[in-house]
Formats: structure tokens, C-alpha cells, sequence
């Protein structure tokens, strides 16, 4: 007889519904009776389930290489996403930069203005649909404005409606963003001014021994930030609204200021936005306890790595008061999260604005809440709220 958890991933599909919802309950039986277990999807891999192999996996990119970084095959490069060593170190070593706390925090002005736009739009109503009305324009207006940083205000106009149109799925809409970025980026080719952004440094860059960047190098770049910023940020901030509407006490440890700085990793433990990523074998080991072979493509699901009762008690539910929180929520080692001090500086300028005029935060009587699937698994898809405002 089939045993039904091994059949249960032999046919796996990670952008099924049906699956999904059985999906956390079937990693945490793989994680204590087969914690590498074998998928036929996408032509074969194993889902590696234990924090303790995915750190493995992190600290081992000469074994498990990135070559491959989704659990789908994809047509395009995406550096420094699918990237190893050395070239990986040189992307990441221009790029880091424009990623740091004290750099982004030019942008947060921007940011506020923002979110107070979109609350701006609801509020006299008493409702929001919290994701396609706050969460989507907000992670994506400040996405486009980090990464395509332009003076021309129409645009940047055309660019902010582009990387939203990615956001809600609109598959066109990557050549729209592509099309202003090369647009910039061939302007900003001549350009003497001194520039000091994202697409600059695209310009000026030189890696792999003194070579510049090829323009489909230099749009992949773009399309990797805009891939790794855009579902994720927006996933936490859809999940701290769901929790703001549904768990009680929540807002009000939200609205003390020192939340950011221990709550946050605990939310992002819990959600752990991005799920599952993808690595391909370099060498024959057995070094996550069962032999791999050359060629081999692993899932590795961080997600599941952050609810193991290993390394975290009572791993399926929201502690605060954790002592430690060394999760994998932006991954671990090189590859370890480029924008992960934008994501969270996005959340605490969410949750602050939101708060400086919300309060009472409820899901409207009669409407579900719809969650995502996929590599970005678990969300508020659609999540219709009510609200009291605070008055000035």
C-alpha cells in the first residue's frame, strides 16, 4: 500500500489550492519521518523539510548551487538571484548598498506620503479590501521608486502603474517595466550628473574581472528585485492587517514603538513570505542524510524550516517572547535576502500610518478571506476589513 504522505509530494503541485491546504500539516510530518522527501513536480526534486539541512543548504553553495532558484525552471536570467560564486559576490558587492537601512531612508517621506494616499481613498467609507487597496499599491509604489528612482514625473508615473500592474499578475506589464527601465538606463549611460541609485549603479558596475553589465544582465536585475520585493513585503503587511483584524491585543502591541525590534521577527518567522525556493546539486554527498547525486534539483522550503519544533517551541504558533529568533525568513547565507532591511522598513512605516489613523480593524460580516498559493504561500489574497477612524 502507497503510504499517503509519500503520495501526497510525489504529485505535489505548489500552485494548487487543494494542496496548499494541506501542505503545513504534511511538512511537519516530513520533517519528523522524512525530512528529504522526493516530488515528480517539474521533472523531479527533493523538498528539504529540517532547519537544521537548510542551513546546510545556506552555508554550502559550492554543494547546492542557485543556478536554478525556483522551484519551476525559468527561461530568463535573474542574477544575482541565479548566481554563485565569485559572480554572485560581485553583483551583491554594488548592489548592497543601495539595500542599507541608512540608504533607504531617504525614501520613507516618499513612503508616508503614500500610505496616507491610499488610506486617504478609503477612509470615509469605514471599509477597505485591505490587499488590492492598501498592501499591493503601497509595496509597490515604493518598489518602483527604489529601483527606478527617475526625475521625470510622468515617468515614474508609468513605471509605479507598471510594477503595480506585475503585483496584480498582469504579465504584460513586466515589458512595460522593462521598457522604462532600459529607457533610463540608456540615458543614464551619458550621464556625467553623479547619480547615486539602483539603476546608476547598473551603469557603472563591473564585475567578473572589469566587464560591464549587458543590458539583458542589467533588466534582470531589475526584474529580480521587482520579483523578490514586490509578493513578499506585500504578504507580511496583508498578514499584520489579517492579524490586526482577528487577534485580540495585537493592535495594541503594535502601536508601542519598540514592536519593530523583536514582535517583527516573529511575525516574519511565523509567515515566512517567501516559502520555497529552488537549488541544483554540484557534487554526489550525503550531507542532508540521504545520498544526492549531480543534477539533482532541491525545494527548499524555508517556511517549514521556521515551524520546526527542533529548533522552535511550539513552532506553530506567534510567541513574542521568544529569547532567540534566528529564522529563516530571508533565507540564510549569500543568498540570504538582498531587500530584507527595505521589507522591513516598508512593514514599520505600514503598521505606523495605518495605525495613526485606524483602529478596530474587523473582517466585514459575510465576506471570506481568500490566501494565496505558491511560492508566496499562505497570504491574504482578498480580505474585505472595517475600521474606526481616530480623529486628529
Amino acid at each position: 500500500m502507497t503510504d499517503p504522505h509519500l503520495d501526497f509530494f510525489e504529485r505535489l503541485d505548489w500552485f494548487s489550492r487543494e494542496d496548499g491546504q494541506r501542505l503545513l500539516a504534511e511538512l511537519a510530518w516530513s520533517r519528523q519521518e522524512c525530512p528529504v522527501v522526493h516530488s515528480r513536480y517539474d521533472g523531479g526534486q527533493y523538498v528539504v523539510t529540517r532547519y537544521d539541512d537548510l542551513r546546510t543548504i545556506g552555508e554550502h553553495p559550492e554543494i547546492f548551487s542557485s543556478s536554478t532558484p525556483g522551484v519551476q525552471h525559468v527561461p530568463v536570467a535573474l542574477p544575482p538571484l541565479d548566481l554563485d560564486p565569485p559572480l554572485h559576490r560581485d553583483f551583491r558587492q554594488f548592489l548592497n548598498p543601495y539595500f542599507s537601512r541608512s540608504f533607504l531612508q531617504r525614501y520613507v517621506p516618499e513612503m508616508q506620503r503614500l500610505a496616507d494616499s491610499l488610506i486617504d481613498n478609503v477612509i470615509d467609507s469605514g471599509r477597505i479590501e485591505f490587499v488590492s487597496q492598501f498592501a499591493i499599491p503601497f509595496t509597490a509604489g515604493s518598489l518602483a521608486r527604489v529601483v527606478i528612482d527617475d526625475d521625470n514625473d510622468a515617468r515614474m508615473k508609468r513605471a509605479i502603474e507598471a510594477v503595480t500592474g506585475v503585483a496584480t499578475g498582469d504579465q504584460s506589464a513586466y515589458e512595460r517595466v522593462a521598457g522604462v527601465a532600459a529607457e533610463i538606463l540608456s540615458e543614464r549611460s551619458a550621464d556625467t550628473t553623479g547619480r547615486d541609485d539602483v539603476l546608476q549603479s547598473l551603469v557603472t558596475a563591473r564585475v567578473d574581472g572589469g566587464r560591464g553589465l549587458s543590458l539583458v544582465e542589467q533588466l534582470g536585475v531589475v526584474t529580480v528585485l521587482l520579483l523578490g520585493g514586490l509578493d513578499t513585503t506585500r504578504g507580511t503587511i496583508a498578514h499584520i492587517g489579517r492579524y490586526l483584524a482577528e487577534l485580540p491585543g495585537f493592535e495594541q502591541r503594535l502601536r508601542r514603538p519598540e514592536w519593530v525590534r523583536h514582535d517583527l521577527d516573529e511575525l516574519l518567522r511565523y509567515t515566512s513570505a517567501v516559502s520555497v525556493m529552488g537549488r541544483t546539486v554540484t557534487q554526489d554527498n550525503e550531507l542532508l542524510g540521504r545520498p544526492l547525486k549531480k543534477g539533482d534539483r532541491l525545494a527548499v522550503h524555508w517556511q517549514s524550516g521556521n515551524r520546526d519544533e527542533a529548533k522552535f517551541e511550539h513552532a506553530d504558533e506567534i510567541r513574542f517572547d521568544r529569547p532567540k529568533n534566528p529564522h529563516l525568513a530571508f533565507g540564510v547565507g549569500i543568498h540570504r535576502c538582498l531587500g530584507q532591511q527595505f521589507a522591513r522598513l516598508q512593514i514599520e512605516v505600514a503598521v505606523e500610518r495605518l495605525l495613526r489613523r485606524l483602529t478596530g480593524l474587523a473582517v466585514v460580516p459575510g465576506t471570506m478571506i481568500k490566501e494565496t498559493v505558491g511560492v508566496v504561500a499562505g497570504a491574504p489574497e482578498q480580505m474585505f476589513l472595517s475600521f474606526a477612524t481616530i480623529a486628529d
